[in-house]
């Protein structure tokens, strides 16, 4: 009993992990320009979403234009969970996905604001396949690991490249400079 409830909860976690990691993967190509329309966004105002002021959340009203485009080409977007608060009337670069209210902000903190989303992704669902793939019980006969071994420390790479990365990526996103 206890291990398929073990099989379970790693398959509904992986589903969770799995869709996050799709969703954040999205935005940060979006946020690299691997798709969508470059342009700039200036923030009209942000406020905190969060009435005890212990974990600040902002969400942003503002307006996108296109790069090349008016003023009158400008789109009003509502940016929720920005991380930043940033102040009224500041500017910076950011591009628009296929839908027109989805905008990220672009370039280099762009990314990082994104990569340590994808960095957790994928240390649970390379934790999760590891869990899965690697052997009950090895052989203290063999001197070889078996081939499930190699393949679940193979998995387990990922992890060890993904913590560093997604650490740093916190890290630098902690201490960017707001526009």
């Amino acid at each position: 009993m206890k291990r398929v409830l073990g099989w379970v909860c790693g398959v509904v976690l992986a589903l969770v992990a799995g869709f996050w990691c799709v969703t954040a993967t999205a935005d940060l190509a979006l946020s690299a320009g691997v798709y969508g329309t470059p342009g700039t966004y200036k923030v009209g105002t942000c406020y905190d979403t969060d009435s005890s002021r212990k974990n600040s959340d902002y969400d942003c009203y503002g307006d996108f234009t296109p790069d090349g485009g008016t003023p009158a080409d400008a789109v009003y977007v509502h940016l929720t969970d920005t991380g930043n608060d940033y102040p009224d009337g500041s500017e910076f670069d950011a591009r628009q996905g296929i839908e027109p209210r989805t905008i990220q902000r672009a370039g280099f903190w762009g990314v990082v604001g994104e990569l340590w989303q994808v960095a957790i992704c994928v240390v649970i669902l390379a934790a999760l396949a590891y869990q899965a793939i690697k052997p009950r019980h090895e052989s203290p006969h063999n001197r070889e690991p078996s081939r499930r071994q190699k393949a679940a420390d193979r998995v387990g790479y990922a992890v060890l490249v993904a913590v560093p990365v997604g650490l740093l990526s916190l890290i630098a996103q902690a201490a960017q400079p707001t526009p």
